[in-house]
């Protein structure tokens, strides 16, 4: 019921400003953790050793799986080119089969009854997605300046930031493997889903059913759009690499995609 996702809501809000006040008080800033209003974020190289360790697993491994990351951009980029083009001719001349395109904005274009499973898969979607960046780094040796969990009021994440020098010493394939191998684990993760979905049908919860639909959306979703080669996307730096490669004309090139 409405009232039941209000309460949770509200208690998630009070649990998290009672963290807040503690966090403060025990100046929990010294650890490294930095607090704010509605977020908090620990960032040290100390999250750095599960990245190696699981990096340094099977390196080469790892590798095969970027390489379908980047062999997998080309077949993102044509479907998504295709279900774009297609959605803008029906808005032109067959309004009525468009497929409308609208923001995920909490309480208005997502009822309250799922905003707390939405928040929890965004949350999982986007920590794979960097971690997987992570992982890819150190098994191509790059060196991963820090490594981040963000903990918000109602959701969580992550993020890593490889270090820009040693990235860019990195050769092309190593640097394509890196931008492609958090929208391959996304989309993994997304058909998983699906898997999941058709083997057990409708005998799931209903609240897992609503988060196992919130996950699937949004990492199939995030997968594709985050492969169109469009900068700052990972789709539009794996791009921006090949192109440099290119002297002269890649610059052109690589403006005229973005656009298009």
């Amino acid at each position: 019921m409405w009232y039941e996702t209000y309460a949770t809501l509200g208690l998630l809000v009070m649990g998290w400003f009672v963290f807040y006040l503690l966090a403060k008080f025990l100046k929990l800033e010294r650890f490294g953790v930095e607090l704010h209003p509605f977020y908090a974020m620990y960032k040290s190289t100390r999250l750095n050793s599960v990245l190696i360790r699981v990096g340094r697993w099977r390196p080469g491994l790892w590798r095969v799986v970027g390489n379908v990351g980047v062999a997998s951009f080309f077949g993102q980029v044509a479907f998504m080119t295709y279900m774009l083009f297609q959605n803008l001719y029906r808005f032109l001349y067959v309004p009525a089969e468009a497929s409308p395109v609208m923001p995920l904005i909490p309480g208005v274009t997502i009822q309250f009854q799922s905003m707390i499973w939405f928040l929890a898969a965004a949350g999982v979607v986007i920590l794979l997605h960097e971690l997987s960046h992570g992982v890819m780094c150190v098994a191509e040796g790059i060196e991963v300046k820090s490594a981040a969990l963000l903990v918000a009021v109602i959701t969580f994440g992550g993020a890593v930031e490889p270090d820009e020098e040693s990235l860019g010493r990195a050769g092309l394939m190593a640097k394509l493997r890196v931008f492609a191998s958090g929208s391959l684990v996304n989309l993994v993760t997304g058909l998983l889903v699906v898997g999941v979905f058709s083997v057990v049908g409708g005998g799931l919860p209903q609240v897992v059913g609503m988060f196992l639909n919130w996950l699937y959306f949004l990492s199939i979703n995030l997968a594709m759009v985050n492969m169109l080669p469009i900068y700052p996307l990972d789709g539009g730096q794996m791009v921006r690499e090949y192109l440099a490669t290119k002297p002269g004309w890649g610059r052109v090139l690589e403006r005229t995609t973005m656009y298009s």
